[in-house]
């Protein structure tokens, strides 16, 4: 009930009641109810020369700026709350979160959590969920800088490297890059480790030629373990395709479309039946896949 809030902080300083609590409390519910001059306004007249109150107006002003998506202001408000001598404090921690997060500040949003976790303030499934989108979004960032996405996938931390998103992110970026060694590498890591139907699409994604034979005999020895992988016989049917071999492609990726039919499954066979000198049969392929596409 923010108005009624405002009018009873209002009437509260107008009585002449001298605590400082009142300006925030009326800034905090002309805040709510987006009367922003007002809310400037009360809390101007808040005495800082109680680090209670000082503290309770900064911690306001950042989350006013929060709300507003001005990072940097409130940014600017917890530094100056810790140059006050208030450090540490739990709240300002998570409101420090937020701000870097909406600034997009990855490795200080790695730094917060860290410090919230040391105090007991954040449970583990949050943090981590936390630490993994910004790891997540730094392998992203570093897209068209190969060094950097290099040295980036060093430093991300093994329990991070075991989880298929951001394997699936990093093997992205280095697709991007043209780095398919890399990207092939930390793909065929982790299926070996745990298998993942997601994560082996991404194996074909990156056809070279020298090295495509070692990749056919690789995913044969998935498919063995993983012989209804509607997703690891459209790999396999990719890759033969690549490597010109016809009729194993054919079978693969008719395997794929028998368990799950796939626009991809159906456009690869329409390449196929190009290659083969078969207009016709490529033009009903390829209708099938636009179908699927649509529905």
């Amino acid at each position: 009930r923010y108005a009624v809030a405002e009018k009873a902080a209002v009437d509260a300083m107008e009585l002449g009641e001298s605590s400082s609590l009142n300006p925030v409390i009326a800034a905090r519910a002309a805040h709510e109810l987006r009367e922003f001059e007002r809310r400037d306004a009360y809390l101007a007249t808040a005495d800082n020369k109680s680090a209670g109150v000082s503290t309770m107006r900064l911690m306001a002003q950042a989350k006013f700026n929060l709300d507003q998506h001005q990072p940097q202001a409130a940014l600017q408000s917890l530094q100056e709350l810790r140059e006050s001598g208030v450090k540490g404090h739990v709240g300002a921690l998570h409101l420090e979160l937020r701000a870097q997060q909406q600034a997009r500040n990855w490795d200080a949003i790695l730094d917060v959590v860290d410090q919230l976790e040391k105090r007991n303030a954040m449970d583990d499934a949050a943090a981590t969920q936390i630490r993994q989108q910004a790891w997540l979004e730094k392998i992203r960032a570093h897209t068209l800088d190969a060094p950097a996405l290099l040295a980036i996938w060093k430093s991300t931390p093994g329990e991070f490297k075991r989880r298929p998103k951001v394997v699936a992110a990093a093997a992205r970026a280095f697709i991007h890059q043209g780095d398919c060694r890399n990207a092939r590498q930390i793909i065929t890591d982790r299926l070996n480790a745990a298998w993942d139907s997601d994560l082996v699409m991404l194996y074909g994604e990156c056809l070279t030629g020298g090295e495509a034979g070692s990749h056919i005999e690789q995913a044969e020895r998935w498919l063995k373990q993983h012989p209804d992988d509607a997703g690891l016989l459209l790999v396999l049917g990719k890759l033969c395709l690549h490597q010109g071999l016809w009729s194993k492609a054919q079978n693969y990726l008719d395997a794929s479309n028998s368990i799950v039919p796939s626009s991809a499954a159906y456009t690869t066979l329409g390449h196929l039946s190009e290659k083969l000198q078969r207009p016709d049969e490529a033009f009903k392929y390829f209708q099938k896949a636009m179908a699927l596409a649509k529905g």
